[in-house]
């Protein structure tokens, strides 16, 4: 797709890692979600075992996107593993200094402050790491549960 590198990680040897670098522009996020899920379809975990983490990871582009303040692209990798699937969401925007840690969702009518508390909740492993004025990493990871339909995940 134009504008979009996506790339395999010589380094994992399996194909177990994906790695894109996306404009920061909103339209990317489905693009990255479809792109994730096609990945994992390769390692047979069926998009219903990961459609609240899709779901998580999307918010997580969005996030990047619109609060990095940036211009610069967007890392995403994903590894899958015999346990997880996990992706990293990298920007080197304009950070924070503490990453709210409050699961609350805002009232229902608040238009901001959804994203951290539905990233969390639609998955299994959550990190935020940021340095003012260098960027953001946030890490969603979601389990594979033992006696899903999964059957070739790599390990």
């Amino acid at each position: 797709m134009l504008g979009m590198d996506t790339t395999g990680d010589a380094t994992a040897g399996d194909g177990s890692v994906l790695q894109l670098r996306v404009p920061p522009n909103p339209r990317f996020g489905k693009v990255v979600r479809e792109d994730v899920l096609a990945h994992a379809g390769r390692f047979g975990i069926s998009p219903a075992t990961i459609e609240d983490f899709l779901f998580a990871v999307g918010e997580g582009v969005a996030n990047a996107v619109e609060h990095s303040g940036c211009g610069d692209v967007i890392d995403v990798r994903c590894r899958i593993d015999a346990e997880k699937i996990v992706v990293t969401i990298v920007d080197t925007g304009r950070g924070f200094a503490r990453a709210p840690g409050d699961d609350k969702l805002p009232d229902g009518l608040a238009e901001r402050g959804r994203g951290i508390p539905i990233m969390r909740r639609c998955s299994d492993i959550f990190a935020v790491h940021s340095v003012p004025g260098r960027g953001t990493a946030i890490v969603i990871g979601c389990y594979i549960r033992a006696g899903s339909e999964e059957t070739s995940v790599a390990s």
